[in-house]
């Protein structure tokens, strides 16, 4: 669940999607892919999870661009009928403190908050001293397991 790919960093993710599922041997299906039109709204995961499953769409996991609609999509996926993770598995990248308080416990990528706080910091204080403008700054998101994503 992308949102808007014109964002780089929306870009950025949905280009390790697809790496991630061609180092896998898995044909990419757009077909299982919902953008959001920039939107990242729980009200988009939750509506686009649902219509996935209603169109008969086959798939045994979702990546979701944050917890926040993670969360939407497996209540969409509960309201199924389908099991997260026995049906489905569910990740995203967010590593917000709720997503350890629904059930299961959501497995996510964590944001290194602190890391970008000081880039930030950084970059900002290049700028007003003349020294750099803008610039990507890369970080390491460690996984934190939870039980949303089923051992195969």
């Amino acid at each position: 669940m992308p949102a808007c790919c014109d964002r780089s960093v929306s870009q950025l993710r949905f280009n390790g999607y697809k790496a991630a599922l061609k180092e896998s041997g898995i044909a990419y299906d757009e077909a299982l892919v919902m953008e959001t039109n920039g939107h990242y709204g729980m009200n988009q995961a939750f509506e686009g999870t649902k219509a996935l499953v209603e169109r008969g769409a086959e798939f045994t996991a979702l990546f979701t661009v944050s917890d926040s609609t993670a969360i939407a999509a497996m209540k969409a996926l509960e309201e199924e009928g389908r099991a997260v993770p026995d049906d489905c598995s569910v990740i995203a990248i967010d590593g917000l403190n709720i997503s350890q308080f629904v059930s299961p416990t959501l497995t996510t990528m964590t944001q290194p908050a602190e890391e970008m706080g000081e880039e930030c910091v950084q970059i900002l204080l290049d700028i007003l001293e003349g020294r750099a403008g803008n610039r990507h700054v890369r970080l390491e998101a460690p996984l934190r397991d939870g039980a949303s994503v089923k051992s195969i």
